[in-house]
């Protein structure tokens, strides 16, 4: 789908207004934070997650890096229930 839409002054701001059905058919939503990229092909726009996979999250970990003190303390405490060991 090919819409156009103009950039505007809004204030001391630049806006681009979206179109409903650009906004339908991406499922954006008034109030929504969008992702902007530039890439070679023009502006790439999508919805900015908040909820993020496992495995997403492992990805972001440095499975080499060192224990911080706080976890090696954690680690090191004697049991205080019925914790497995």
């Amino acid at each position: 789908m090919e819409i156009e839409a103009t950039i505007r002054r809004q204030g001391n701001s630049i806006g681009l207004n979206l179109p409903q059905p650009i906004l339908r058919e991406m499922g954006f939503s008034v109030g929504q934070t969008v992702s902007l990229q530039v890439t070679p092909e023009g502006l790439f726009i999508r919805a900015k997650r908040s909820r993020f996979t496992a495995a997403e999250l492992n990805a972001q970990c440095n499975p080499v890096a060192p224990m911080p003190p706080d976890l090696q303390e954690w680690e090191s405490m004697p049991a205080v229930g019925k914790e497995l060991g």
